[in-house]
């Protein structure tokens, strides 16, 4: 319903009626539910986006990557997965303490999202993880033109009110279907494949 000024609310309808004799009674109640419907919307923000930096999860990764393969299936197409690791995170979060290391997070979800197109996906997995998915159509070389504006990107140090840092991501590659027919098989080449380069 909308309101005089013009906003709007979410309401829950409900209505009786009754016959009594010849007319009807209809008796209807409208409840307020817009503050439900804002914790709803909480909860499942909550379920599939990273709190922090406001990124998918690794649920909506998996479910993301799952539609991509078939998509990939079907079409004989590639994916790609980049798996990004912080190189020594942990000395920020030990010297500038957590505080730091979250805004840290968040401004490495700002740059990593900047390095891909809008229907690509980022997902923190947890800790200074993350994985990009892209869905790279024919062209074997789009992973690594990924690779290369991750590193420009992380060539600029990070100004964390006043602490300037310069981060080195490790970052580990896998590619479908050369590196793995299913979602599982393909994040863990790309896990490991971060620790040989």
């Amino acid at each position: 319903l909308r309101c005089k000024d013009g906003s709007a609310f979410v309401v829950e309808a409900h209505r009786h009626a009754w016959l009594h004799g010849a007319d009807w009674i209809i008796v209807g109640v409208l409840r307020d539910v817009t503050e439900r419907r804002e914790a709803e919307k909480r909860l499942q923000q909550m379920a599939q986006f990273d709190a922090l930096t406001r990124l998918p999860n690794r649920m909506v990764l998996m479910d993301r990557l799952q539609i991509a393969l078939q998509r990939a299936r079907r079409d004989g197409t590639l994916v790609s997965l980049l798996f990004v690791d912080l190189d020594d995170f942990k000395r920020v979060n030990d010297t500038l303490g957590h505080a730091m290391g979250d805004l840290l997070l968040q401004r490495v979800a700002g740059r990593l999202q900047g390095c891909v197109r809008a229907s690509d996906t980022v997902a923190r997995l947890g800790g200074d993880e993350f994985v990009m998915l892209l869905e790279s159509g024919r062209n074997k070389e789009h992973a690594q033109t990924v690779v290369n504006k991750l590193l420009a990107a992380f060539a600029h140090p990070f100004d964390l009110e006043g602490n300037v840092l310069h981060m080195h991501p490790s970052i580990g590659t896998a590619l479908y279907p050369e590196d793995g027919d299913d979602a599982a098989a393909l994040l863990d080449h790309a896990d490991r494949s971060m620790y040989l380069s």
